[in-house]
């Protein structure tokens, strides 16, 4: 079944770089308002509203169409409003059951820097200096409780990840073997893209309880494993049902986790 990604971030998160490789990972169809305003009304058009308004309607069209012939799409605008999520999630409900939100997390000034650099130096990127950014930004509203929507996190510290739904592209699929060690992987290992672990690399999940070989999957974090002597954590994702004790967790990673010295996260901080 086609699924409906909608991207939720500032301008300056780096929403549209994570978009970008979500489309070739899912793999769908990436939309977004920029890129069709751009070519069609330069850097700094007038009447922002309206055009906005003429261009989306297009692209509602267009991925309603994509989502008909069972191809999944991105929708890379930002809604950056608790009622836009809810406007959106109810439209693309309206297309298929299948609705996720990702929502990506950046410091607002690093954001500001990256936007001015752009506006300085990439003519192919809408216009807006600092004083426009810290007006839009006063509309900005972050993710909470109210979002009651399926949702993945992207570039959240460790941690933050527990209890929070995760995408997972498994590169060590159950029953394979290590390309140097030669160990078997007794379930599947993967890593989570668009993040860096402590040891410069994406961070790494073990996906528990699935019992057959797979390619991609989402899940729900339960824990951390927080290496001790190696800067290298690792997430536990399991279905959205489940949960499991710590020696069950433990059974299931020590093929590897038996080389380092370790302990469970279990609580966000």
């Amino acid at each position: 079944m086609a699924t409906v990604h909608l991207m939720v971030g500032f301008m300056g998160f780096g929403k549209t770089t994570i978009a970008k490789q979500l489309a070739e990972t899912i793999p769908a169809v990436r939309l977004t308002h920029d890129e069709f305003m751009l070519k069609r009304y330069g850097r700094d058009p007038d009447d922002f509203q309206t055009k906005y308004n003429i261009i989306d309607e297009e692209i509602r069209k267009k991925a309603s169409e994509l989502v008909n012939a069972g191809q999944s799409v991105i929708l890379d605008y930002g809604f950056w409003t608790h009622a836009k999520r809810e406007e959106y999630y109810k439209w693309a409900k309206t297309l298929t059951n299948d609705v996720i939100f990702h929502v990506v997390y950046c410091d607002m000034n690093i954001a500001k820097q990256r936007i001015l650099a752009r506006t300085a130096n990439d003519v192919d990127s809408l216009e807006i200096d600092e004083n426009a950014f810290n007006t839009l930004a006063q509309k900005f509203e972050s993710w909470n409780y109210m979002d009651d929507y399926p949702v993945v996190f992207h570039n959240l510290p460790t941690t933050r990840y527990i209890g929070n739904q995760v995408l997972v592209k498994i590169d060590r699929p159950l029953g394979s073997k290590h390309p140097k060690y030669g160990f078997e992987y007794p379930v599947n290992y993967g890593y989570v893209p668009f993040t860096k672990s402590g040891d410069g690399e994406e961070l790494d999940a073990y996906v528990l309880m699935e019992d057959k070989p797979l390619a991609k999957y989402i899940g729900r974090c339960i824990a951390v494993v927080h290496r001790t002597d190696d800067d290298d954590d690792k997430l536990i994702v399991v279905p959205e049902a489940y949960d499991l004790a710590d020696d069950i967790i433990e059974e299931n990673i020590t093929f590897q986790e038996k080389w380092f010295k370790h302990i469970l996260i279990r609580q966000p901080k």
